[in-house]
């Protein structure tokens, strides 16, 4: 059987220093070589660092209608955090299904560890030492529509702005991630929170089938009929086979929805504080807020932006009044946006400048509640948070709650926020301020 590898230790940037293991020049690696349309690139090799880097996003093709042109030329799949980038032992760029078995079957013969580059968001994707299996070139995503039913195919390695693309125009929509960027094989099988949970639950409670390699490189079609491995898969992070294709069920949805943002600086005496504008957005979110409302707090180190969006069909925006009555924003928008094209993309920033790949020190938590105490810590730590960094808060709940807790193996459906810090730091600065921004 395979391993598959991970531990934090393996991934600090201390360690481009070392070099990785060659792999063993073998009858495993031959018949691999033989059997392989991909590429397989090893340390060393011409092509390792961009096979391990990826092509980093510019800021450019972030904004305006360079979004609609979405598809693996023009964002193609980058290594998002670089503070957690290892130097894998080689990389296989997978070119279908074929190729991911005979990598997984490679990995139980050699005794190589296995990792897997879906969007690369992941810590776990580019580990030191391991036999990373890219999804990269299997980033398809289709729409069908069934007896007036929707469904999304999704190659295992696609992201959520291929999701988008496919879905855009049709009148569907799941929960998808927050980042365009993001794959949807990390995100779905980690659970997958997205800005439309309230009302269409979880990503995993959309999933109808899955294809999966499992440790032995067999494959396996997976669903309710399988109802073992497809508990698993949804919310096993990826720990019980590659997948290489997804099937979502999709909702109907209107593209265009209500949207409100409110821009805050917290100047002192002149605008209401960090731990006020906090403390308002937490009373909004426990106010009887209904669950077609999507309430997100967006806190950079200045500003700090309300995000509220209504997502059913026939929402309006006079459904936001009640959100509008708090403090003095210096910029407050309000209007219909279309969710793919604009709203999808809101967690880069109003530039398109934020959260694009570059040094993070992510973590976050899954909290019951926000009494004052946690209010006053959270904006106490907002004030000295290092430029380049974020500090996001969700509501969750709704529909994502409605699913009873052991129905997959995401349990914890009770939470009532997501906490989301991401320490970010320039990688030309990175000796010099990655302990403190981590810290």
């Amino acid at each position: 059987m395979v391993s598959i590898c991970g531990g934090d230790e393996d991934n600090d940037m201390s360690l481009a220093v070392k070099r990785p293991h060659p792999l063993a020049d073998d009858e495993h690696l031959s018949a691999l070589l033989s059997s392989l349309d991909g590429g397989l690139v090893r340390f060393g090799d011409e092509g390792y660092d961009t096979a391990r880097l990826g092509t980093v996003w510019s800021q450019d093709v972030c904004k305006g209608d360079a979004r609609k042109a979405f598809s693996p030329e023009t964002h193609p799949t980058e290594t998002w955090n670089l503070d957690s980038c290892g130097l894998p032992a080689a990389i296989a760029t997978v070119a279908d299904v074929a190729d991911v078995q005979a990598c997984v079957k490679y990995c139980a013969a050699s005794g190589e560890l296995l990792a897997v580059a879906g969007g690369r968001h992941s810590h776990k994707c580019m580990v030191f030492g391991s036999f990373v299996v890219d999804l990269q070139r299997m980033r398809s995503a289709t729409f069908e529509e069934r007896d007036a039913q929707g469904y999304l195919v999704c190659g295992g390695g696609a992201l959520n702005g291929d999701a988008h693309k496919a879905l855009d125009g049709t009148g569907f929509m799941m929960t998808l991630g927050h980042h365009p960027g993001t794959g949807l094989g990390g995100l779905v099988q980690q659970g997958g929170h997205g800005p439309c949970e309230k009302t269409m639950g979880l990503s995993i409670d959309a999933l109808h089938e899955a294809e999966v390699v499992l440790a032995d490189g067999t494959l396996k079609i997976c669903s309710l009929d399988e109802p073992d491995l497809f508990w698993c898969i949804r919310g096993g992070c990826g720990n019980f086979g590659v997948v290489t294709r997804f099937t979502f069920k999709l909702y109907p949805f209107d593209q265009r929805i209500p949207s409100l943002q409110r821009v805050h600086m917290p100047i002192p005496y002149l605008m209401p504080s960090r731990d006020a504008i906090l403390k308002n957005f937490r009373d909004n979110c426990e106010a009887d807020m209904p669950r077609n409302i999507t309430p997100i707090l967006i806190m950079t180190p200045f500003p700090l932006i309300e995000v509220y969006t209504a997502t059913n069909k026939g929402d309006t925006l006079e459904m936001l009044e009640p959100y509008k009555k708090f403090g003095k924003p210096v910029d407050e928008p309000h209007g219909m946006r279309d969710y793919i094209h604009e709203c999808s993309w809101d967690i880069l920033g109003p530039k398109s400048d934020q959260c694009l790949s570059d040094a993070y020190y992510p973590t976050s938590a899954l909290l019951g509640g926000l009494p004052d105490e946690a209010c006053d810590i959270i904006a106490k730590f907002h004030a000295s948070m290092p430029e380049k960094s974020s500090l996001i808060l969700y509501q969750l709940g709704g529909a994502a709650a409605d699913v009873p807790k052991d129905a997959t193996s995401v349990y914890h459906r009770d939470g009532k926020y997501w906490l989301v810090i991401a320490a970010g730091w320039s990688t030309t600065s990175w000796f010099s301020s990655a302990a403190s921004n981590r810290e």
